[in-house]
């Protein structure tokens, strides 16, 4: 009924499909998803989701992660690319550079690697449609 303008995404990118690695589950290869994506199992290839991924306490990836937003309570061996905000809570383990446009650390997480916080990854800002108008005379 109401949203919010700020954190309301542009229509392109919204997604209804919600995606769920259950504990227990192994996958070897790579995964692209225009939705939500949770993991809470193991990952052996790269992971990329236009939408917000959540890797819960037991998810574990091995390989890249490219993402729009994330949350991270598990383990990523490899790089990790948020175009807008990331989020490692305290029991994160990042072996590998993080890229993000804005990240929050909780007490207690862990990252070996370089972090680096840049404005260009954010999605690019929806240009006002211009309206192009002939009079004929």
């Amino acid at each position: 009924m109401f949203t919010n303008k700020k954190t309301e995404k542009l229509p392109e990118t919204r997604s209804s499909s919600f995606n769920l690695i259950a504990s227990g589950t192994e996958i070897n290869g790579d995964i692209t998803t225009a939705g939500d994506l949770r993991i809470d199992g193991r990952i052996n290839g790269n992971v990329s989701c236009t939408a917000k991924l959540v890797i819960g306490d037991g998810g574990d990836i091995n390989g890249n992660v490219n993402c729009c937003s994330g949350e991270i309570s598990g383990t990523v061996q490899g790089q990790v690319i948020a175009k807008e905000v990331l989020q490692l809570n305290q029991s994160a383990l990042i072996q590998g550079d993080i890229e993000a446009t804005r990240f929050i650390v909780e007490d207690g997480a862990s990252i070996n690697g370089r972090c680096t916080t840049s404005r260009s990854l954010a999605l690019p800002e929806r240009q006002p449609e211009v309206k192009l108008i002939s009079y004929e005379t």
